[in-house]
């Protein structure tokens, strides 16, 4: 436990740093505001002062943890699509179980600020709003998923998830190339 912080000590930049430690070492699953509040050296009664439940403390951890992710501004859309995906899934693994967490909560705030970040890099690519849709669903499952793998193999100690989610990325996106590559039942259709 942190040394106790003087009565007004407590700010929301200071609770979302203890937040983030407290979920890295013990988990999502274990985050809670009395939990929390030991960890940053306070009273839970100061915790509820910034945050009114646990249901906005687990948002504020969502968010907190995407907006750490470094959103790549240079190279063409496919390679900030996998600098993007490999910075989150780094971010999200350092934290066992925001992968199920962030499925459960709604697409708000820095959640969907990245969702629609995405998006705007994979439309560069000059495809359709819906292919790119259905693009970032696939790349989205890969990430949420590896990162719930990479969770699932730190307790049992085996394989190594990154290498599998680096090469998922790859297979995926050569996939996209295959299928934007391919004539649609269209264009193999005589006139």
């Amino acid at each position: 436990m942190a040394s106790v912080l003087p009565y007004g000590a407590l700010d929301r930049e200071h609770l979302v740093k203890h937040l983030l430690e407290l979920a890295r070492r013990v988990g999502v699953g274990n985050v809670t505001m009395r939990n929390l509040a030991a960890e940053a050296g306070t009273s839970p009664s100061s915790v509820y002062y910034h945050v009114k439940d646990k249901a906005a403390l687990l948002d504020l951890l969502v968010d907190s943890v995407l907006e750490s992710i470094e959103i790549p501004v240079d190279g063409d859309w496919e390679d900030r699509v996998v600098t993007l995906h490999t910075n989150a899934w780094q971010a999200l693994v350092a934290i066992p179980g925001i992968a199920a967490l962030i499925q459960q909560r709604p697409l708000i705030g820095a959640a969907d600020t990245m969702d629609r970040t995405v998006k705007q890099i994979m439309t560069e690519s000059g495809w359709a709003p819906a292919d790119v849709d259905a693009a970032h669903a696939v790349l989205y499952i890969h990430l949420l998923g590896s990162v719930q793998l990479e969770h699932h193999l730190r307790r049992t100690g085996a394989g190594d998830a990154q290498l599998l989610f680096q090469h998922g990325l790859r297979v995926i996106l050569a996939g996209l190339h295959h299928t934007r590559a391919a004539p649609t039942n269209d264009q193999r259709r005589p006139s």
